[in-house]
């Protein structure tokens, strides 16, 4: 039995030895965008020691949850990395504020740095992690957020600036939290940690996507054993789109994803050129002009050789490497109003959403 499982396979807490393969899940989740896992991963297992950190399903034992993540540019992040005490801070500042307590932690996202960042913000505050998070992958913007795709009576969140200036945000739009952090990082340091809340559990048991903690060990764990591209698409359960070497890269700025760009690389098994259209993560993939997956599926790119996920700003042309889709949350699929959300349009690209295909 693995480290962090049941043996009905529920995840009960992670532990120092699963953190690498739980960053690795993450990583292959952030769908090419989400930030870098690896100094995240490194100060986590660091901080778990001999110890653990508990995770949780929603239950009696979670009324009241913060939601925390990382918004800002992710290569400032690497530059510029956490001193660790940000997230914790943010976390305590919607306390302060609401005057309520938060009886658990759970990921704004699990894709990127924002899955084991949410580990690491639950340990350091003594609260146990939610199997669950607000997106299922990553995605570029705060009212992306599953949260917020119904409306909320108010939004109360935290933001502190890897400069230390903490800004709190009681609104009822969350399209100001976008506009009033996205303004105060760009001159405060290039990036912030956030936490919204407390939700109450009722509330989140509607609108959290389950489960994601558990999915990003198991893809990471499937990920690690994996012997080459047919083998890993097996492992984790997705499906290959193109293998081959990378023809084009195209980048440029965009008012909605932040980044715009595509990336184009012929198939070496079969010749086709397939074109993969990006915000700040991988949206949109065609094959020979005809669209074969997007948002909200997971569309991840990695090495071919290495294995290892690439993101929308690290492809180059004479890369090698393969593009996977894996299924997205089943979540955002249930109403059009909620895939809408996270819809290639969402993402400043002009095309509809392409079904999940069954395997």
């Amino acid at each position: 039995m693995h480290q962090g499982e049941q043996r009905d396979g529920g995840v009960t807490g992670l532990q120092a030895g699963d953190v690498e393969e739980f960053g690795r899940g993450t990583a292959l989740l952030g769908c090419g965008g989400g930030g870098q896992v690896d100094h995240m991963v490194h100060v986590l297992r660091r901080a778990i020691g001999d110890g653990q950190v508990p995770v949780v399903a929603l239950g009696p034992a979670t009324r009241s949850v913060v939601a925390v993540g990382l918004v800002g540019s992710t290569t400032v992040l690497e530059e510029k990395t956490p001193s660790g005490r940000e997230l914790p801070d943010a976390l305590a500042a919607v306390e302060r504020w609401t005057g309520r307590r938060a009886d658990a932690v759970v990921a704004a996202q699990i894709g990127g740095v924002t899955g084991p960042a949410a580990a690491l913000t639950a340990h350091a505050a003594g609260l146990p992690l939610v199997d669950a998070d607000l997106v299922g992958r990553a995605t570029p913007r705060i009212d992306q957020l599953s949260l917020f795709v119904d409306p909320l009576p108010a939004v109360t969140a935290a933001a502190v600036t890897s400069s230390g200036l903490r800004i709190v945000v009681d609104a009822p739009d969350p399209r100001d939290l976008e506009t009033v952090w996205r303004e105060a990082v760009s001159h405060s340091g290039g990036w912030a940690a956030f936490a919204i809340g407390p939700v109450d559990r009722d509330v989140l048991a509607d609108r959290a996507v389950t489960g994601s903690i558990g999915r990003a060990l198991r893809v990471g764990r499937a990920a690690a054993s994996a012997t080459g591209v047919d083998d890993l698409v097996r492992r984790i359960g997705g499906r290959l789109l193109a293998e081959g070497r990378v023809l084009d890269v195209q980048r440029g700025g965009d008012a909605v994803a932040f980044v715009h760009g595509s990336m184009a690389l012929r198939d070496a098994r079969t010749g086709a050129v397939a074109r993969i259209e990006a915000g700040s993560e991988w949206v949109h993939c065609l094959v020979d002009g005809e669209p074969v997956a997007s948002t909200p599926s997971c569309i991840v790119v990695v090495d071919a050789r290495s294995l290892r996920p690439v993101s929308t700003d690290r492809a180059r042309i004479g890369d090698e490497l393969a593009v996977l889709v894996l299924p997205g949350a089943p979540w955002w699929w249930a109403e059009p109003r909620r895939t809408a959300r996270v819809a290639p349009r969402a993402f400043g690209i002009d095309a509809d959403p392409v079904p999940e295909v069954v395997a």
